[in-house]
């Protein structure tokens, strides 16, 4: 605030005038100038004016007046309006209150007085606030970048990203593409000043550390280098093969082949915040020597096997010749050159052919490969990888899915892998032939037979036709036969079967079928394959018609298997065995028995297998069905803690010796519904297998009994007339270690009893009605009967003549 001071003017004395006008003329010339700063303007007229070094700012903003008045000035006069005057001749102010100020400066002198005014000259408004916020701050260059203005009092805004790069507008993007951290500052301008706000962004570049030359075949090693920035899986991208390692963690790649690799990393994050960066870099790869190396796509497998001989060799590479072992052979790519005489191998289709083996055997494969030499005036190199039992075939066609099936209608001839073994001297021919669960039109028996196909669509039968029944079945050359080895670490073979016959299951027919497997030195049986009508039956043949109007019965699909490493001891995985099935028809050419046999299969050996079930009906009726529940563990899921299944049931029920043969006497099912076709006491036994191991279950003497009758009559004669009493006698019957324990009557809701013998009973009303017994035996077995009745009004008229 400046002090207004008001000066009165005063007279002079004339005497002081002129002293003061000789001493000017004299004295002051000698004395020098005045300073300028507090010497009035002399010379000229009068006129007033000032500068100033701002007009504007923020509160408590300072501004520096200058008088530049003209003329002869002895006194000055400021007027700052609300914040007073001032008489220095160049006043420092400093305005603290928003608003415009307006200011004047009268200078007076010799010659007058002068005045100039500038209104609204100084303008004090809100100070500016620089402010802002840039996402993301930190991630992997090339880096987009948002950053924000939220500064106050600004009306223009100057960004430096520290990287070279410049904006003016008010909220930029901005990518940052090389190496930082990066200082980006704002300075945001308005009327009242400018403010610099600051921030740091960490962009920065993935790295990919490692040699990018060598000379193939070579391993080369690439290190990531991540900045310190956050990440949770890596993703390489070498040569088109994608590597998902740990963000950090360096890789391997070897090199085969010269060339130029791209070298692809990306880095990223799985939760937030997202990060995610790229880096790529090329690597040349020079001339190296060829080097032969190969893989089989499947070591072994059923035949006939399609393998594919991958080609993994290293170096320059210009021939591939392939040896199969099994006296294939072919060259890839087609050499025009090549002699005719002697012609030369085929061409393969690459340089990683395909390959289909076809006999069961142990296959050495052999690969030569040639390259030029890095230096091309030398000769070509010459590289060969071979070894022992690259590829083996365990057995051709083993579920019978090779075969052509259902042609002629009979079936198909068994002529993929499969020796036929015919009888000698046989009076008709036996015919081994493939089926298949495909309909077939021209046969009146289409589709699938009891438990077959096991694997696939398609399975064999063996026909017993030519046999005469004087020798035994394993004495019989009527059958299939083939020479297999077993897979290394399973020496278990299975085979799923059946039997069909036509004789009668209580008959000493010599129908049967049986497998045996010999070394060359050794034949031996194998027990669980051996099935004859003695073998419970699980019904009739679907698919075969009778031959002489008789039962073809069919057993359950069942499973035979033996551990050829406990049979043969001195055995080994390249053992080759022979695989024999056969079947023998038992003295009549008109009923042929027949074998079914499907999924020929190696596993592991299985240590135990406890069996056991539960009948989970009660009572057991004959007549009715009765469930049968297996509760067999052949081994334990450690994982899940449950139980796995065995791979084959055989329920016994012990009915196919009575006088008149049930429908079937056995099942095939884990846990079957039987129907006992009549009461007594039957043995049941349960056989379940699991790759070589069998174990039994027993019932004995499983109490069946004869299903409970209700019956009863109307004793009195009829007509039965309404308001009459009317008498039921019970008739009914049960087993006889099983007595009825009730009885309820029902009669057409006139009434009802509880009493074996009801009193008569009268019903009030003309009509039709039902009057129903049911019966209830000790054990709980139930059985009901009913008879309708009707009730008249009088009794009709008897017919003429009677």
């Amino acid at each position: 605030m400046f002090n207004h001071i008001a000066r009165r003017p005063r007279r002079r004395d004339p005497i002081q005038v002129f002293v003061a006008l000789v001493a000017a003329v004299f004295f002051i010339p000698a004395c020098g100038p005045l300073d300028e700063e507090d010497s009035p303007k002399s010379g000229g007229p009068l006129v007033a004016n000032f500068d100033q070094d701002k007009t504007s700012g923020a509160p408590g903003v300072t501004v520096q007046f200058s008088d530049t008045s003209s003329g002869d000035v002895t006194e000055y006069s400021w007027d700052f309006g609300s914040l007073g005057t001032s008489n220095e001749r160049n006043p420092l102010v400093q305005f603290d209150e928003l608003g415009s100020y307006s200011v004047s400066l009268t200078v007076s002198g010799p010659a007058g007085r002068s005045t100039v005014d500038k209104p609204d000259l100084i303008s004090v408004s809100p100070g500016v606030i620089a402010d802002m916020m840039c996402a993301p701050t930190s991630g992997y260059a090339p880096l987009e970048v948002t950053c924000t203005d939220a500064s106050e009092n600004a009306d223009s805004w100057a960004w430096d990203f520290g990287d070279g790069g410049f904006s003016t507008e008010q909220n930029p993007v901005h990518i940052f593409t090389g190496d930082g951290p990066f200082s980006v500052e704002l300075t945001a301008s308005g009327p009242s000043g400018s403010d610099t706000q600051g921030s740091t962004i960490n962009a920065r570049l993935l790295e990919i550390l490692g040699g990018t030359t060598g000379s193939a075949p070579f391993v080369a090693t690439f290190t990531p280098d991540t900045k310190g920035l956050p990440g949770d899986i890596a993703i390489w991208v070498i040569d088109g093969t994608s590597i998902t390692v740990e963000p950090d963690e360096a890789v391997e790649y070897p090199f085969k082949r010269p060339g130029t690799y791209t070298v692809k990393l990306s880095v990223l994050t799985l939760t937030t915040p997202l990060f995610f960066g790229e880096r790529e870099i090329e690597v040349v790869v020079g001339w190296g020597e060829a080097s032969a190396k190969f893989f089989p796509s499947v070591s072994g497998g059923s035949g006939p096997l399609t393998v594919q001989l991958i080609d993994d060799s290293e170096g320059a590479l210009e021939t591939w010749h392939w040896v199969f072992g099994d006296g294939d052979s072919c060259v890839f790519p087609k050499d025009p050159d090549a002699p005719t005489d002697p012609p030369p191998p085929p061409t393969c289709t690459s340089a990683s052919p395909f390959h289909t083996y076809q006999a069961v055997g142990s296959y050495d494969v052999k690969l030569t490969v040639t390259g030029p030499a890095a230096d091309p005036t030398d000769e070509p190199i010459s590289s060969e990888t071979s070894g022992g039992d690259h590829v083996r075939v365990f057995i051709v066609d083993p579920s019978f899915e090779g075969q052509t099936a259902n042609t002629p209608i009979d079936g198909g001839p068994l002529d993929v892998g499969w020796e036929h073994l015919r009888p000698s001297g046989a009076v008709a021919p036996a015919d081994h032939l493939a089926l298949s669960e495909a309909d077939d039109a021209d046969s009146e028996a289409e589709g699938a037979d009891i438990g077959m196909p096991s694997d696939g669509t398609k399975w064999a039968v063996l026909d017993g036709l030519g046999t005469d029944g004087s020798s035994p079945v394993e004495g019989t050359e009527n059958g299939i036969r083939q020479v297999f080895m077993h897979p290394p670490g399973s020496p278990v073979l299975e085979l799923d079967y059946a039997l069909l016959y036509n004789e009668s299951p209580a008959s000493p027919s010599l129908d049967a079928v049986v497998t045996t497997v010999s070394d060359g030195t050794t034949t031996i049986e194998i027990p669980s394959s051996r099935a004859t009508p003695a073998t419970p039956y699980a019904g009739q043949s679907l698919r075969y018609p009778t031959r002489d109007d008789s039962i073809v019965r069919t057993t359950p699909r069942l499973t035979a298997s033996i551990n050829l490493a406990k049979a043969f001891e001195t055995s080994t995985s390249l053992t080759r065995f022979t695989l024999t099935i056969r079947t023998a028809n038992g003295e009549n050419d008109l009923r042929s028995p027949r074998a079914y046999v499907d999924n020929i299969r190696f596993s592991a050996p299985v240590a135990d297998l406890p069996v056991g079930f539960r009948v989970a009906t009660d009572p057991i009726i004959a007549g009715r069905g009765t469930e049968f529940i297996d509760e067999s563990c052949p081994d334990v899921d450690e994982e899940n803690d449950a139980c796995l299944a065995a791979v084959s049931w055989l329920w016994d029920f012990g009915t196919h010796t009575l006088q008149s043969p049930p429908t079937s006497s056995g099942s095939g099912e884990q846990s079957p519904t039987y129907v006992f076709p009549e009461s007594g006491s039957f043995d049941v036994r349960l056989i379940a297998r699991l790759s070589d191991a069998e174990g039994t279950a027993k019932r004995l003497k499983l109490t069946v009994l004869e299903e409970p009758l209700a019956v009863f009559e109307v004793v009195s004669p009829e007509p039965h007339l309404v308001d009459t009493y009317i008498e039921f006698a019970d008739d009914s019957t049960s087993d006889f270690r099983d007595p009825i324990a009730s009885w309820n009557w029902d009669f057409g809701g006139w009434d009802s009893s509880s009493l074996q013998a009801p009193l008569p009973i009268k019903f009030l009303q003309i009509g039709d009605f039902v009057v129903s017994l049911t019966i209830t035996t000790e054990s709980g077995a139930t059985s009901t009967a009913t008879i309708p009745i009707s009730i008249l009004l009088v009794a009709p008229p008897e017919p003429e003549g009677g």
